[in-house]
């Protein structure tokens, strides 16, 4: 086992010392409350009360604005919630891959094509397969 240091120690005199401070004020403190008239003690009771009454009434003034005010107000808050709220919109944005649509095959741009062979070109799978096909043919 290793001796005590001396910060322990110093520490542990310094701490009795100051509860010797505290025990020898404490007892001057209730000797002069002792020597104190009647009407000082009611006195200084009266202002107590009103202290605590005004302390209670602005503890329970404050309304639902001021306290959601306070809390955003916090350092953690003020610096947090923009931080999460872009990490929430980097997540949810769907990123999606720009597809090129093939040319059409020459074939259809020299022949006329009939209006519901159009209908059929707004689909970009059937493009893709009319554009694979027509290159197929020419290998």
């Amino acid at each position: 086992m290793k001796p005590p240091s001396n910060e322990s120690i110093t520490l542990k005199m310094a701490e009795s010392e100051q509860k010797k401070v505290e025990s020898s004020l404490n007892e001057a403190l209730d000797h002069s409350a002792e020597k104190l008239s009647a009407s000082a003690l009611s006195d200084i009771t009266q202002v107590r009360m009103q202290a605590l009454k005004c302390l209670n009434e602005n503890n329970s003034k404050k309304s639902y604005i001021d306290t959601v005010k306070n809390w955003l107000t916090m350092p953690s808050i003020t610096m947090g919630l923009p931080a999460a709220l872009a990490v929430i919109i980097a997540i949810s944005v769907k990123y999606t891959a720009l597809e090129s649509i093939p040319e059409l095959p020459l074939a259809m741009m020299i022949t006329e094509v009939p209006n519901e062979d159009f209908a059929m070109l707004e689909d970009l799978e059937f493009v893709v397969w009319l554009a694979e096909n027509e290159q197929s043919a020419l290998l």
